[in-house]
């Protein structure tokens, strides 16, 4: 009795034990970083079957899951009242709770459908090995599911028994041919025979039949994926694959189905982020059939474990608030803490200059020259600029935001090389002899650049093309539109962005992508470009809207040599009294449009973005550099918190003008979300100004982090019908909310930085003085990473619903994801090191949070160029620039070890 009492308060120790939970996350980390690195070299199936479908790997989370129960009940949470943290941690719980739910009874597969036919199966993700035969007379089958990858063999075997005979069947190992096809050999023993065979076959595809016939013994043996049946039939009625005008690159595709059940039929449209649900099965658009009258539909079923996870999402992000904002969290606490140290502390200004070099764009000196004599001068664009156009979504608006959209698209940047927006678009219109030749389509792919035999960043549209005027791309962007989204490599993705770019430029040179003209016979309310099929409109409209642009182009290049506009600014007066007679009542007013060239002219959320960055560095510098100082600065402080004032005030006009712009409150869509959400976030730091100014500072920072990332998603505006899964809320919110996140671990990274440096540079004259700040600036560091990892952890799960509700999988263990959840867990586990006696000191915080940014770039940068496919960047071609990461570690190295040795010498008393 005694022995298992001990026995029982040792696993109780064991379990709730911190030592233990260190151990564990690290285990965990170690696993999902090995398991990125097979998946690189042996594949996913590889990575699958060694790490994350494993039984050690389950047992490892079980672990994890008992260890967290124990320590919560351990220390009493709910006694403490901190709900919003126990919530939290229940959540992660709750969320693989619904991972092994989804891993136990999900199913996955695919449908192939032709137009006109009918079908009621699927084909199975899974791959089986199908066993069939008489023994002795007996009939006997096999069943299952086995998955081969070339890292190891799977072990198999099993052993049938008959009055007078036996079985047995053992897998011996694999290989594969050189077509890709895995062959794999069986040993097939009985009483009278010992035989080795081989049956090919692959994921994706039914196996084809073996047959063996010995003695006593007949036998099929098949290898592959499986169909299965459904509850209902499903009929293909059409298939249409969506162009960009002008060219064969395919822009979307969609399907329209009958659902035939016992209860009757309904017809239905799928397409990417448009999800069929029928009976528990959801079904999505994946891929089409080269001759384009087929269709490929992914097909899940997996509603509990989708719900539970759902909800463990939902319980996520409820635990973020109540740690961020409960009373008795340890945020608040860090808060309480940082107030008590900043009360006999007086501020003194430490000014952070803040650089950036954006890159320019120039042309050639030749092609320069041909530009500057040709080039629409700004009087004229002007008046171009006030013309109203239809963009792609059907808005109304005025030329100058639809030029700086297409430029953006093509070139990342609203001008070139000193030309506004609107004079590059037109050059491109009415010029294309001789910008065709410039370089400002953006191009960074190395592998891209080998294929077309340029370098640089930016390539021309004659780079494109040989000397026969053959598209280079031709072949390489059908084979990669043939393939899944999912299939795709990150080469085919970089030549499908290219092909888009392609394909603007060549369908605005046609006169395709450029609708000034209403059509008043149209319900729809399209209006025309002149490259369209006009024959709707009326003989004298269809005769204006083909020939009024090549009169402006002849009237424009005759006014660049004889510096007379008189008659082009004429032609351009024409235009404007067309849309005003023909445009009715979706035409924007005057007053709209003189409003939108303010906007576009400004750039305000640019210009706040940038200074709430610039003012929350500032603030937060005074507030490190007040710990070394007993000066207070209070005139400098002041001018900060008003230039936030007018920041704030700027954004807040900016916002409005939106609001009066589109005549609809401005977080209709996500990147007014993201604007609006930085504008709170802003008000929210000035709020709880007297409170402290670090949490000024960080709300300042915060809210400018948000701009810009809301900033870097508006680089890339959807103008064009993109491939419609990039079209989702929730891709942008994700990839918002993680970006955000990297920003307060940047800034832990830095306050880490800082605190090493403080701590070398200790002397016994300032050592009282120099700990407070250090104490200081180690809750500063903690506050930001609470920030980061509750942004992180919100951004992973909003990801996994954009794929869930893309793809049909909320979790697929990619590199990307694997590594942001590495991030996720290494930071927790600085966050939870001040239980560890070995690791609560300052300077073992700020090394860790120092060390830690390297999962962030892994996640980053490392991904894409260490881990990807066969088609990504390799080994050799990491830019130079990812180089000086391991020389700024090396400083830091340096400085830690320094750091280090004076820190011990505190702890033994012999500091001097």
């Amino acid at each position: 009795m005694k022995i298992f009492i001990r026995l029982c308060a040792y696993l109780k120790f064991f379990f709730s034990s911190y030592r233990t939970m260190a151990v564990l996350l690290s285990l965990y980390v170690i696993s999902l970083a090995v398991a990125t690195w097979i998946e690189s070299c042996w594949g996913s199936v590889s990575a699958r079957v060694a790490v994350y479908n494993s039984i050690w790997f389950y047992l490892l989370q079980l672990l994890m899951v008992i260890n967290f129960l124990s320590i919560a009940f351990t220390v009493k949470l709910w006694q403490r009242k901190k709900y919003g943290t126990l919530l939290f941690h229940l959540a992660f719980v709750w969320i693989l709770a619904g991972a092994w739910i989804t891993a136990i009874s999900g199913i996955e597969g695919s449908i192939h459908l032709r137009e006109g036919k009918m079908t009621r199966e699927m084909l199975t993700r899974d791959t089986y090995l199908n066993c069939k035969g008489v023994c002795a007379g007996q009939s006997f089958s096999i069943f299952h599911r086995l998955d081969i990858n070339p890292l190891f063999s799977t072990p198999f075997s099993e052993c049938h028994t008959f009055d007078d005979d036996f079985f047995n069947i053992s897998l011996l190992g694999t290989h594969q041919d050189i077509s890709g096809v895995d062959i794999l050999h069986f040993r097939v023993v009985t009483s009278a025979c010992d035989t080795i065979i081989e049956v090919p076959g692959r994921a994706g595809n039914v196996g084809e039949p073996v047959s063996l016939e010995i003695e006593n013994l007949s036998l099929d043996l098949s290898y592959g994926a499986i169909y299965m049946k459904l509850p209902f039939s499903i009929i293909l009625n059409d298939f249409r694959l969506v162009r960009y005008p002008g060219s064969e690159s395919p822009s979307s595709y969609e399907s329209d189905l009958t659902i035939i059940t016992p209860e009757g039929s309904k017809e239905e449209t799928i397409y990417m982020n448009r999800v069929v649900s029928e009976q528990g099965y959801r079904l999505y658009q994946t891929s089409y059939d080269r001759d384009e009258k087929g269709s490929v539909l992914s097909v899940n079923k997996d509603q509990f474990g989708t719900l539970v996870s759902y909800l463990g999402y939902l319980f996520l992000l409820i635990g973020i608030l109540g740690m961020m904002f409960e009373r008795n969290s340890r945020f608040r606490e860090l808060g309480r803490q940082l107030g008590l140290l900043s009360k006999n502390k007086s501020l003194v200004v430490v000014i952070f200059l803040f650089f950036s070099n954006l890159p320019v764009l120039k042309a050639e000196e030749n092609v320069r020259a041909e530009v500057d004599k040709f080039v629409l001068p700004e009087a004229v664009c002007r008046s171009w600029a006030e013309l109203q156009v239809q963009s792609p979504s059907g808005r109304i608006e005025p030329v100058d935001t639809y030029a700086r959209a297409v430029l953006r698209k093509i070139s990342k940047s609203d001008s070139y090389d000193g030309y506004s927006a609107v004079q590059v678009f037109l050059g491109i219109i009415f010029r294309p002899d001789i910008w065709n030749r410039v370089p400002f389509i953006r191009q960074t792919s190395l592998e891209l650049h080998q294929l077309l035999g340029t370098s640089g960043n930016y390539i021309a549209f004659f780079d494109a093309f040989d000397a026969s005027g053959q598209y280079k791309l031709a072949e390489k962007v059908q084979a990669a539109y043939s393939k899944s989204e999912k299939g795709r490599s990150r080469m085919e993705k970089d030549i499908l962005k290219l092909d888009e770019k392609i394909n603007i430029i060549f369908s605005l040179q046609q006169g395709r992508m450029l609708p000034l003209f209403p059509g008043v016979s149209d319900e729809r309310n399209h209006w025309f470009s002149a490259g369209d099929d006009l024959r709707v409109l009326s003989g004298a409209d269809s005769l204006f809207v083909a020939k009024v642009l090549p009169w402006f182009a002849e009237e424009s290049n005759m006014a660049a040599l004889s510096g007379e506009w008189g008659k082009a600014k004429e032609i351009i007066g024409m235009i404007k009294i067309y849309q005003k007679a023909k445009g009715g009542v979706i035409q924007i007013s005057d007053s709209r449009i003189h409003a939108e060239l303010l906007y576009n002219k400004i750039k305000i959320f640019e210009v706040s973005a940038f200074l709430f960055i610039s003012l929350g560095l500032l603030l937060l510098g005074i507030s490190l550099y007040r710990i070394l100082n007993q000066y207070r600065w209070k005139s400098v402080l002041r001018i900060l918190i008003v230039l936030a004032c007018i920041t704030f005030g700027g954004l807040t006009f900016g916002i409005a003008l939106r609001w009066y712009i589109s005549g609809q409150a401005p977080w209709a869509n996500a990147y007014e979300s993201m604007v609006y959400i930085g504008w709170s976030t802003a008000f929210a730091g000035l709020l709880f100004l007297r409170r402290s100014q670090v949490v000024l500072s960080l709300a300042l920072f915060f809210a400018g982090v948000i701009l810009f990332v809301a900033h870097l998603n508006w680089m890339d505006p959807e103008i064009t019908p993109l491939v419609p899964v990039l079209k989702s809320y929730w891709l942008m919110i994700h990839v918002a909310v993680i970006t955000a996140s990297y920003g307060f671990f940047g800034m832990s990274f830095l306050i880490g930085f800082l605190s090493l440096i403080l701590m070398a540079f200790r002397k016994s004259d300032n050592l009282l003085l120099w700990n407070g700040g250090i104490r200081e600036l180690r809750i500063i560091n903690e506050m930001s990473l609470y920030i980061g990892v509750a942004l992180l952890s919100a951004g992973i799960f909003l990801g996994a619903v954009w794929a869930n509700e893309s793809w049909g999988r909320y979790w697929g263990w990619d590199p990307k994801e694997t590594w942001a959840l590495i991030t996720l867990i290494i930071y927790a586990f600085i966050l939870h090191s001040r239980f560890l006696p070995i690791l609560s000191s300052a300077f073992a915080f700020s090394c860790m949070s120092v060390v830690a940014m390297l999962s962030v770039w892994m996640t980053y940068f490392g991904v894409n160029y260490y881990l990807s496919g066969l088609h990504s960047y390799g080994r050799t071609e990491v830019p130079p620039a990812l180089n000086i990461i391991w020389v700024v570690y090396l400083l830091i190295a340096v400085v830690a070890i320094v750091a280090g040795k004076k820190e011990k010498m505190i702890r033994m008393n012999k500091f001097s």
